[in-house]
């Protein structure tokens, strides 16, 4: 289902009306800057796989300003996708090339090796990309098979994350917003997409959301922003959480 209908499904508490919220972003109106997105075409269909937990958050949502920004993008909410009708639908279209941005060993890397439009023309290129934690997205694609089998994407990211309010486990870990704006880049690098730089308006969507964000985290008079207030720390300044040292980050098959 989409990210509306899971959300008017499972009357999540949260989004029901003490404010009004936009049903775009789901932020709410007064903080929301939708109408201020120059949204883009792209040559590639992008297929936002929401996890549950990630649907039911309000501010932080980068899949929901993904979709926002791209014309040609969708949301499918779901845990599992084996089962999910609409993502089984665009699995058996046969004029459909459905890819899978994660990293792995077996993927494409756009930034060292070539990809050739024989990969999906004549077809319609769809690319799948996991939105949620990245246990959550591993937990997705471990009980997804049929996601298991698609053809890999992925890329060198050329700096750490800007996303900079959020912890990742690893430098080459990214936000949903920002793997989608690398992968375009290299696509438009090689001579795939033709977006003239329309891409950017993903990064700066993304500095916008962290600039609210640190800017409500240091204002003393904002308490609903922490339960327990602590000073905001540089990413830098912070203690990498041990579980990632011994435990693999990304699902391998």
């Amino acid at each position: 289902m989409n990210l509306a209908e899971y959300l008017k499904k499972r009357s999540v508490k949260s989004f029901e009306p003490r404010r009004v919220h936009c049903l775009k972003c789901l932020r709410p109106q007064k903080i929301c800057f939708c109408s201020e997105i120059k949204s883009f075409n792209t040559q590639f269909e992008f297929v936002i796989l929401m996890h549950p937990k990630e649907a039911k958050k309000q501010r932080l949502g980068t899949g929901r300003m993904t979709h926002v920004a791209l014309t040609n993008s969708q949301i499918i909410v779901d845990e599992e996708f084996d089962t999910n009708k609409s993502v089984q639908k665009l699995l058996k279209d046969p004029n459909v090339a459905c890819f899978l941005l994660y990293p792995g060993k077996n993927s494409l890397n756009l930034t060292k090796e070539k990809f050739e439009k024989s990969r999906f023309v004549p077809k319609r290129p769809v690319v799948f990309i996991l939105d949620g934690t990245w246990p959550c997205a591993k937990s997705m694609l471990r009980k997804s098979r049929t996601l298991q089998t698609l053809p890999r994407l992925s890329f060198d990211p050329p700096r750490n994350s800007q996303f900079t309010i959020k912890h990742q486990p690893a430098d080459y870990c990214l936000s949903t917003i920002e793997s989608v704006y690398y992968l375009l880049a290299n696509l438009e690098a090689q001579g795939i997409e033709k977006l003239y730089d329309c891409e950017k308006v993903l990064l700066e969507c993304l500095q916008r959301l962290v600039d609210f964000q640190i800017a409500c985290a240091k204002d003393p008079n904002k308490k609903s922003y922490k339960k327990n207030p602590k000073p905001y720390k540089e990413p830098w300044m912070r203690k990498k959480s041990k579980k990632w040292e011994s435990r693999n980050i990304c699902f391998e098959t």
